[in-house]
This record gives structure tokens, sequence and C-alpha cells, in this order.
């Protein structure tokens, strides 16, 4: 087996991985524990682009949460008002004469370039990994040896495989966003392959993203657990589930109870919500949600990328049940402990056999969520290992 080399990387970001309350934030730092587990030195480049009218309380949050955390491998890029406000400008240009669609270089910071090449020439680095499509013109201008674009979603005509108007690109701006890439991390294996044909000459590698195992208890109560961020599409999964699934449950079993938290609570608590939802809002810790009950739902049926909620809740132990959208390039599908179905009475006959079952059924399916993240887990890491001993 080759020798396992010590790289000095340089991640680069307009997403800081602090506080860690989103997805792309938790897959950056994830991505950072791995590669420095496997003995690297990592440093974080968080280019700061703020909207023209957002808080600074906090931007203030997530850039001091973020630099304590990186501490002397932190560098900072500020993208001024100016700047931003030439960005927002350019994209409605851009999606004004491209029939809707932007150019991948649309909000590239002018003054990237010349900040990573003055930190190469101090540091050597031997890796650059840049988050999503829109950083990789920085690989046509730097001399770093191994370039690295982690793609955390697959962009293009976003807005047709949604069903919805939104800032997107065209197939030709990915592809060339991907093929100035020489390495590609891609978020999920159908994204991998889409990756292989856009740009055939680049290395992709299916690096999904590690998940910490928590064993828990079984409880015996008729509880349901969702998890969410006010994301448009788990609102609207959320709602499916609630109308066409929640109330066919209660009529079976009157002391069910769906229990939400998270941001999404915000959104739908002026909805007309059955009987037995109940909102708390933002958690501490995911734990002290999934610890209310032994299934956990993800009835999100629209949006692309990475299926979040679907590997969180396994990893918290839980009988987890998708809509068949939230299966969708997860790790090894075939073999996972999910129960998927986009039918409510095939949601009630499960549940049923659950919760009458008891600790038969469910034990069974704790021991599958135990081995299906441990393998998974292994699969990433040796995902790493290949590309870094490419």
């Amino acid at each position: 087996m080759k020798e396992q080399i010590i790289m000095r990387i340089l991640i680069v970001s307009k997403c800081p991985t602090h506080p860690t309350n989103a997805g792309n934030r938790r897959w950056i730092l994830a991505q950072t524990e791995i590669l420095r587990e496997l003995g690297n030195e990592i440093y974080f480049l968080y280019i700061d682009e703020r909207p023209l009218r957002s808080s600074p309380a906090d931007s203030i949050i997530d850039y001091e949460a973020t630099k304590k955390y990186w501490r002397d491998h932190f560098f900072y890029l500020r993208i001024s008002k100016v700047e931003k406000f030439y960005f927002n400008v350019m994209k409605q240009v851009n999606m004004h004469f491209r029939g809707g669609y932007q150019s991948c270089d649309v909000n590239y910071p002018h003054r990237l370039t010349g900040l990573v090449n003055n930190l190469n020439t101090r540091y050597k680095f031997d890796i650059c990994i840049v988050n999503y499509y829109y950083l990789t013109k920085l690989f046509k201008q730097i001399s770093i040896p191994k370039k690295v674009l982690f793609t955390h979603d697959c962009i293009a005509y976003k807005d047709l495989a949604v069903g919805e108007k939104t800032m997107t690109i065209d197939a030709n701006n990915e592809a060339k966003a991907l093929q100035r890439s020489p390495y590609i991390f891609a978020l999920q294996d159908v994204e991998m392959h889409y990756f292989e044909i856009l740009s055939p000459l680049s290395k992709v590698y299916n690096i999904y993203s590690k998940y910490i195992y928590h064993p828990s208890m079984i409880l015996g109560n008729h509880n349901m657990v969702f998890l969410s961020g006010s994301n448009d599409y788990n609102i609207n999964g959320l709602r499916w589930f609630l109308k066409e699934i929640f109330t066919l449950i209660k009529q079976h079993f009157t002391d069910a109870q769906c229990i939400v938290g998270g941001a999404i609570c915000t959104k739908i608590v002026n909805d007309n919500l059955p009987d037995g939802v109940k909102l708390i809002g933002y958690v501490d810790s995911p734990k002290l949600l999934y610890d209310m009950g032994d299934v956990a739902i993800n009835p999100t049926y629209q949006g692309t990328g990475l299926k979040i909620k679907t590997f969180e809740a396994i990893s918290y132990d839980k009988v987890t049940m998708v809509h068949p959208h939230s299966m969708k390039g997860v790790f090894d599908k075939d073999h996972s402990p999910l129960y998927s179905s986009a039918n409510p009475q095939e949601w009630l006959d499960f549940l049923i056999k659950l919760w009458e079952t008891k600790e038969i059924f469910i034990e069974d399916i704790k021991k599958s969520n135990k081995e299906y993240m441990k393998k998974m887990n292994e699969f990433i890491v040796s995902e790493y290992k290949r590309f870094l001993n490419d």
C-alpha cells in the first residue's frame, strides 16, 4: 500500500464552519475533522459575503465563532458592500440575457486570487479545496498542486428539478466549473455519476458526510419526530405528511404525536395544525428531540443534494421513515435501514406492525442502524484516503 503523505490543505469557503447549525457548515467541518484525523494540517479561508440587508449581529457571530475554532489557521476576506452590490446587479443581468441562468463566475471575489497566491507563497499548500462551483475560477490562477471542488450539490437546472424559480446555472456553466477542477468531491452517488459525465477528465470521489452513531433506548411511545430548518422544501414535505399521513395515523393511534423541532416551527406555527402536533422550536442539541420518540420522519419530496435528515435520524438510532425522494443518492440504498413510501396507507401499515410488535421489530432496525453507519463512515474515510494517495 502506498505510504500516506502528510498534506498542508487550504479550504476556501463563503460558508463559515461555526456555529455549525446548517448542513453545508456541518459537511465542511466533518471533512476538516476527517482530513485532520488522517494526519493533515488544515487551514481555512473564510470569505465573508454578507447580504446588503443582513443582521450585523449574525455575521459577527459567524465570524467570531469560526475564527475561534480555527485560531492561527484562520484567514479572512471581507466582501465590500460595493462588490456585493455589483454581484447582485450582474446576477440579474446574467439571468436576463441567459434565459434565466447565471454565469458560474458571476460572484467570484476580485481579491481572492491575490490573497490565495500570497498565502501560498508563505505556507506552500499541497491541496486547495474550494466550496461550490462559483469559486473554481481560482484554479486558473494558482499553482497549488492539487485543486479540489467540493460541490455540495448539483446546481444546473435546479429550477426545473424543484419546480420553482430559483437562482441557478445551466449545464454548460456547471461543466465549465467542474472541468477546471482536477478533483471533485460529490456528496452522493447520483451526483457523482453526473459529474463524471460533465467532467470526464476529473477524478470524482463520493464522500457523503460522516456521522457519529448515537445508540438509543426503546421508548415504546407513539411519537414521531422531525428536526428541520426553515427550508421551503422541508416545509412542503412536513405539510404533506401532516395532511395526508398524520391524520390517518391519528385515527388508529389516538395518542400519536408528531414532535417538530428547529427553525421550521416558526414557519408553520400559524398553520391549522392537526391535533397531536407539538412544536418545540429551537433545540440546543438534536439529541433532545430524537430522545422523544422511537420514530423519525423525513417527508421531504423536493430539492437536491444530500439527504441530511435521513442520515441524521439513522445516526441517532431511530426507526426512520421517509418519502422516496429522501432516499435518492443515499449510501448503499438497497441495504439501508430505511422505510420508504409515498402512500399514506403504507405508512400506517408499517407503524401498526412496528408499534404492535414493539421491541422485536425495533431492535432489529437498531442493529441495522449501527451496522449501516459503521459501513458508511468506513467508506467515507476510504474515499479520502484514496484521494490523498492519488
